[in-house]
């Protein structure tokens, strides 16, 4: 699982990361075109030039590479670590210097920025220094594919229509804007998706499936009168709805080459037990499944770890060295531990042994959390209950760990903001930089800044909307892929994400480009439109 983990999250970061990185080198260069073509007239081979580029590359990919390295060392193996102590005792976590995935995450970024940048500088320099001494042609405008759907584009105005050509006319920062979005709107859904999937565990084991409140295990020395009187005690509690006599056993079960613990639940009156916990089938939740003579129940975890159907067959262990074998009647859901269902007739009969009650599932909706207390005191001090477990107290610890989540959609939330925000900003700023003659020449007609303004944005908030629509399709997927990858052997997590969640992922994605476009607004307004528009010539 963790091994998993370890390549999804490198790549959607290394993707989003290298082609900010090779738009920002490429424009760099560009940028240069006269001093390059300067320095070539002036005598300086290639090699020389292009030295300064290299140079520049490689301290921004060693600085920000070593940076990186600390940092991911330190944050997201502990946000995994952190999900992983929901269930196990687990030691402290160490961090441990990783030198070959350091220095293969390292290189990999150093021969794709250095790379780009020794390709971009090498592309230009082919040219005559008469001609780098020139700016670079604008690209030239082209009909696009929407021209040809007439009756949608005859009903666009002269902006709609001039946004859509100049979008589909620089085409790599169409991509970059849609791929930087799409990133960031995927994991931030992500980060929702996770806590969504994860807090749903409690109310549905504990409200759905289990609907007992507490659980009286009784000691195996007492006889039967000392179980009835426990029985009989309890019953004699104000606000006890249901008691329901069970048998359970811990056991182990096989099937072809896997093998899981788990927990055998007999109850001694079959019907009775549906008033205590819900056994409905695994893939329709709403169907009731009864127990029978003709097989066990398995609760969908354990089926998916032995991977079994319904009309298999198991091993099952037992305490003695002879093993039985069973066959599977029904799968019901469940979401905490693994537990296998059987009648009291069929545990007579496979295990060879006499049926004796040692766990009483009690409901009392109406009994406060301090008589419960109460009562499990009474109840061990008697002397012949071994333990009294609440399902209230057992809910608390599960959701202070679960609580802790919050941090890992937090961790989310900012490193995918950080991206949008790196990404839409060094975008919006070559954009301007291509485009610095065009929109000086629109201001100079008369255009005031707001209308400038809204020329340039319309065209990032359009692909922003694209990138936020395949962003959540990619985050339900992302988080569909993540939720199945650290699921551990005793939960099951539901695969679910809020309505709610959707609608932060877009409003925290719209967010920044909203403080992108601010940012952008005052870089507009201080476009000098004489220097812009004088010749080279």
């Amino acid at each position: 699982s963790v091994d998993s983990l370890s390549i999804v999250f490198p790549i959607v970061f290394f993707a989003i990361a290298i082609l900010v990185s090779l738009t920002s080198m490429t424009r760099m260069v560009e940028e240069d075109r006269t001093e390059l073509g300067t320095l070539k007239s002036l005598g300086y081979n290639k090699a020389q030039i292009m030295f300064k580029y290299i140079l520049y590359s490689s301290l921004a990919c060693i600085i920000g590479g070593v940076i990186g390295i600390i940092i991911g060392l330190q944050l997201i193996p502990r946000v995994i670590w952190m999900m992983y102590s929901m269930m196990y005792t687990i030691p402290e976590f160490v961090v441990g210097l990783n030198s070959e995935h350091s220095s293969s995450g390292l290189a990999l970024i150093y021969i794709c920025i250095v790379g780009a940048t020794i390709y971009a500088a090498a592309r230009d320099l082919k040219e005559k220094p008469a001609n780098l001494l020139r700016p670079k042609a604008p690209k030239l405008g082209k009909r696009v594919l929407l021209e040809r759907v007439k009756f949608i584009w005859k009903r666009l105005n002269f902006s709609q229509k001039v946004t859509i050509r100049n979008i589909f006319r620089y085409k790599k920062r169409f991509l970059m804007t849609i791929i930087g979005i799409f990133g960031c709107t995927s994991l931030i859904l992500t980060g929702f998706g996770i806590k969504d999937s994860i807090s749903t565990i409690l109310p549905n084991q504990y409200e759905k499936v289990f609907l007992y409140d507490f659980q009286v295990s009784m000691k195996s020395s007492l006889t039967d009168d000392e179980r009835q009187s426990v029985i009989t005690e309890i019953q004699n509690t104000e606000n006890v709805d249901n008691i329901v006599e069970t048998y359970m056993v811990a056991d182990t079960a096989n099937h072809n080459e896997y093998s899981e613990d788990l927990q055998v639940v007999v109850p001694n009156n079959a019907e009775e037990l549906k008033n205590v916990i819900t056994i409905n089938d695994v893939d329709n939740k709403k169907e009731e499944v009864s127990l029978s003579s003709d097989g066990v129940i398995l609760t969908d975890k354990l089926a998916q770890l032995l991977d079994v159907k319904v009309g298999d067959t198991i091993t099952l262990e037992g305490s003695s060295e002879e093993n039985k074998e069973v066959k599977v009647s029904d799968i019901t859901e469940n979401y905490i531990a693994h537990y296998i269902y059987m009648t009291k007739d069929m545990y007579e009969s496979l295990y060879g042994e006499k049926y004796n009650t040692n766990v009483l599932l009690v409901k009392a909706e109406n009994l406060s959390e301090e008589a419960q207390e109460e009562l499990s005191k009474k109840l061990l001090d008697g002397g012949k209950v071994s333990t009294v477990s609440l399902n209230s107290n057992a809910e608390k610890t599960l959701d202070d760990t679960i609580s802790s989540l919050n941090y890992v959609v937090i961790i989310l939330i900012v490193s995918a903001g950080l991206l949008a925000f790196v990404v839409l900003y060094n975008l919006s700023n070559i954009n301007i930089s291509e485009r610095q003659k065009e929109l000086a020449t629109i201001k100079v007609l008369g255009f005031y800044d707001k209308e400038v303004y809204t020329y340039v944005t319309r065209e990032t908030v359009l692909l922003t909307i694209i990138g936020i629509a395949l962003g959540l399709i990619g985050g339900y997927f992302l988080n569909y892929f993540i939720i199945g990858t650290c699921e551990i052997n005793m939960l099951r997590f539901a695969k679910v994400i809020h309505p709610l969640s959707y609608l932060y992922a877009i409003l925290i994605t719209v967010a920044f480009t909203i403080i992108v476009n601010v940012i952008t607004y005052f870089a507009l307004k201080k476009i000098d439109m004489i220097s812009s528009l004088k010749s080279v010539e």
